[in-house]
């Protein structure tokens, strides 16, 4: 179905969902999910631009939903915005007078000798070998970054990692159908992963103890996060993202 553009006529901001009024269409479901990371929330008569489609019982709702003037905040905006905000560092004149040249050199040295020290130490000892693998290599890495992201309650960001399945949820039948599944990660982590499948292919008989590479969006929560956006983007406006499980594909 083609692009649409109507008002946000009903918002019960309680239940996080509402209804679309667009001239000569029927009222249009909307889910809170379906607006993406936005500064503010949804209200009565915003105007709205969505991808209209039908679920599996053939109801009309709404996908890709985007409020008119109001923009998708991504991480990098974020992050901007802390740096903007962050402070100077104060020195004061008396500290710039007080920088002695000579004191400054002697601990150079002291640092040296040090650090020159450290390395023979290191170099006695037998190294760690590196791994491999390098696709196992960069997955530990995105572990990582997944594991960082959540200590720093980022959002917005795209990962690529893999985990074994904890534990098998119902799907969200709530707005976009979703099937819903927990990752353990080699952290230790675990994430929530939310698959479309109103717009990708649902895994068949998953069941816990088995592996599964993702790549989507995480959005941070309390309990570890949830991975998005695991499926084909049918407008081309974001990155697409994918599962995949024994070898098989599913975006």
């Amino acid at each position: 179905m083609p692009q649409q553009t109507g008002t946000l006529a009903v918002w019960k901001d309680d239940r996080g969902f509402g209804f679309i009024k667009s001239s000569g269409h029927p009222d249009v479901f909307v889910h809170r999910r379906d607006f993406g990371n936005i500064p503010r929330r949804p209200k009565v008569g915003d105007i709205l631009t969505f991808q209209p489609m039908k679920d599996n019982q053939g109801r009309l709702r709404a996908a890709d939903v985007r409020i008119e003037g109001v923009s998708r905040q991504t991480s990098r905006q974020s992050s901007n915005a802390r740096l903007k905000h962050k402070p100077p560092r104060p020195h004061s004149r008396q500290q710039r007078k007080r920088f002695n040249p000579i004191s400054a050199g002697i601990i150079l040295i002291i640092v040296i000798a040090l650090l020159s020290t450290a390395y023979q130490s290191l170099t006695q000892r037998s190294a760690p070998s590196l791994p491999a693998d390098t696709e196992t290599s960069r997955l530990s890495v995105s572990d990582t970054l997944i594991q960082q992201a959540y200590r720093n309650r980022q959002s917005n960001l795209q990962v690529t990692g893999s985990g074994i399945v904890s534990k098998v949820l119902p799907d969200d039948r709530q707005g976009s159908q979703h099937q819903r599944f927990i990752l353990r990660l080699a952290t230790g982590q675990t994430i929530l992963i939310a698959h479309n499948i109103d717009l990708a292919p649902r895994i068949p008989a998953l069941k816990p103890g088995d592996s599964v590479n993702f790549k989507g969006e995480y959005e941070w929560n309390n309990q570890g996060g949830v991975v998005h956006w695991t499926h084909l983007d049918p407008q081309g406006r974001h990155q697409h993202g994918w599962l995949e499980h024994q070898g098989q594909r599913y975006q």
